[in-house]
């Protein structure tokens, strides 16, 4: 069946919900998919025959699988939210496992947010992250880092490459847009879309003191323009 789908790319932020869409596309594209990690340690061109592409990549990686492909997509999260998701969702996996598990299990929260200015593990995961994937990113094809780019030249690729993309969800509107996702794919309606990947009962962004409000502000300044342009666009359609 597979073959009779649109050949598709999500590049998928950690923790914008992406899992949830990616679960849901996974037994229909049967074989031709691959997700998350799957691309580590491949080259683009070994893909290139896959119909559902996703995985936690950067544009680097993904531009030349997104030449001729019916649909490309990303979504986006509200910055401060996704940081913290994030790190309340690394500090309850297998330390050994990762290398950002190990830093988040070390680590507390104010800790990880400070470090996430200056540990190159911590900061390539959650220091403007969003804006990150989306003008280069990790699993890249040449050896620049995120130290390699002014954060004029990140947030200038960002916006430049957002344009590449036919569809930019926003999590939390994840319900009518991962349906709009599913219909453009040709998916079944009777398709459900499971939560997964959510961590519960971690500390909302309310509960948080301003300390930790501030750290996450400074490391979101450029995801914060992405995130309002897309926004934005969103609301002048």
């Amino acid at each position: 069946m597979s073959q009779f789908l649109p050949a598709a790319l999500f590049l998928h932020i950690q923790k914008t919900a992406g899992t949830s869409l990616v679960s849901a596309a996974r037994s229909i594209y049967g074989k031709s998919f691959v997700s998350h990690g799957d691309c580590w340690g491949k080259s683009p061109s070994a893909l290139s025959s896959t119909r559902f592409i996703s995985g936690h990549i950067g544009y680097d990686y993904a531009s030349t699988l997104m030449q001729d492909r019916d649909f490309n997509l990303t979504f986006l999260r509200n910055p401060l939210e996704r940081i913290l998701s994030m790190y309340y969702f690394c500090n309850n996996r297998d330390p050994s496992e990762y290398v950002i598990y190990h830093k988040a299990n070390t680590f507390s929260l104010e800790q990880f947010l400070e470090e996430g200015h200056r540990d190159p593990w911590i900061k390539k995961n959650i220091w403007n992250n969003q804006v990150w994937q989306r003008a280069h990113g990790y699993a890249h094809l040449d050896n620049r880092t995120i130290d390699a780019f002014s954060q004029d030249e990140l947030l200038d690729l960002a916006f430049q490459h957002m344009d590449k993309f036919h569809f930019i969800g926003i999590t939390e509107h994840f319900e009518n847009d991962a349906a709009y996702v599913l219909k453009t794919l040709g998916l079944p309606q009777e398709c459900s879309i499971p939560r997964v990947n959510i961590t519960t009962n971690r500390p909302s962004l309310d509960q948080q003191p301003a300390k930790i409000l501030n750290l996450l502000e400074s490391l979101t300044e450029l995801d914060w323009k992405l995130y309002n342009y897309a926004l934005s666009k969103r609301n002048s359609c």
